[in-house]
């Protein structure tokens, strides 16, 4: 087996992401119980790391870069909240681990994808 059909597969996980964030989002919101939030967070967690039809350094640094963006802007989305909460300016604070990890992987996947969609065009 050459390493082309090796990693073919992982081309189809964004389809299956994308499944798991579009069944996870009603379910994160009506299902109050721990753990409601896993399908979306590992479909979230698929599409990023999905490759694309065509995998380069180029997209691959791209990628790297949208996640250190992404986590450097959910921080400080973060810290804010958290100043705010305090203040009483806020009545909610971002403290669930997994709300911040959904936080930064959709916007590693929003930073992704568009400035993907920009180079393309």
């Amino acid at each position: 087996m050459n390493s082309k059909s090796k990693t073919s597969y992982l081309y189809y996980f964004k389809f299956v992401g994308l499944a798991l964030i579009l069944g996870g989002i009603p379910v994160m919101f009506i299902d109050n119980s721990p753990g409601s939030e896993i399908p979306l967070l590992v479909g979230l967690f698929m599409v990023l790391t999905g490759t694309e039809k065509v995998e380069d350094e180029r997209s691959l640094m791209i990628k790297t870069t949208s996640l250190y963006m992404a986590f450097i802007l959910s921080y400080g989305g973060k810290l804010i909240t958290t100043n705010l909460y305090s203040h009483d300016i806020i009545t909610f604070q971002l403290v669930d681990i997994n709300h911040f990890l959904i936080l930064m992987l959709s916007l590693a996947n929003i930073i992704f994808y568009s400035r993907m969609f920009i180079l393309r065009n």
